[in-house]
């Protein structure tokens, strides 16, 4: 008896292992061949500038496509290669057979000349595109550096003498947006990193000295801009290179 028992429970997990095995061989069958889970809609969210039929070329996807076997590591690749303003990437899937691909579009910062031409750039020094010549956007205008052959959707690349202005630049660029300031600026000059200059306001001048402690500055050349000594006496130079030494700002009107 116990000998029967044995056999018939072997015959038992015998026959369960079969099924699972060919229940797991025909899954692998399905998913493998297509039959299911086809690619019947490619939807692009998140964009406002960038062309969404282009980024659904750019992932190499197709209508009919296996959903589990398309490449997401290769397409986010292409995205950011192939658009100027795709910053971020993101690819999922909505069973049974969508496709979502998520852009984060890069912001630009500011704008910087090259050979006659004004390039946009965002804040982390990823060239856009050449700014319109009839319309272009109020942002800042940066001067003091040279350009290499630039081109949409590279890194801003400096002429060699100008390589260590670039990180300060955008370090600069982007406490100006922090702080709330940038939408009123007008050109930056970093020609001497000693002392960097702006305009603010298409009023003021500021001469803010080397670019360090710059949240401390700003909020200093705010709170100096809401002075009476400073508001009320028109245009003028406001000197911030001593500030973050705890030391006055001084302020020059223009004609003294």
């Amino acid at each position: 008896m116990p000998e029967k028992k044995k056999r018939r429970r072997l015959r038992r997990y015998s026959f369960l292992l079969t099924f699972f095995v060919i229940a797991a061989l025909v899954f692998l069958l399905i998913f493998t061949s297509g039959l299911f889970f086809k690619i019947s809609e490619i939807r692009v969210e998140g964009v406002t500038v960038s062309n969404p039929r282009e980024i659904i070329e750019l992932t190499g996807f197709s209508y009919g496509d296996n959903i589990f076997l398309i490449n997401k590591v290769a397409a986010v690749r292409a995205i950011i290669a192939g658009m100027p303003y795709a910053r971020a990437v993101r690819i999922k899937r909505e069973l049974p057979g969508t496709v979502v691909v998520i852009l984060t579009e890069a912001a630009p910062a500011a704008m910087i000349e090259y050979r006659g031409i004004y390039w946009m750039f965002d804040s982390q020094g990823k060239l856009l595109e050449p700014a319109p010549l009839l319309s272009a956007p109020k942002m800042p205008v940066v001067k003091g550096m040279s350009l290499l052959d630039p081109m949409p959707g590279t890194t801003l690349y400096p002429a060699f003498e100008d390589t260590a202005k670039l990180d300060p630049l955008l370090e600069l660029l982007r406490a100006m947006q922090e702080a709330l300031v940038w939408e009123d600026t007008g050109e930056i000059d970093i020609s001497q990193l000693s002392n960097v200059r702006f305009t603010y306001a298409e009023k003021y001048r500021v001469e803010m000295g080397t670019p360090e402690a710059l949240g401390q500055k700003f909020q200093i050349m705010l709170l100096a801009l809401e002075q009476e000594q400073v508001s009320g006496r028109g245009p003028g130079t406001l000197y911030l290179g001593d500030a973050a030494d705890n030391k006055p700002v001084r302020f020059v009107p223009d004609g003294n």
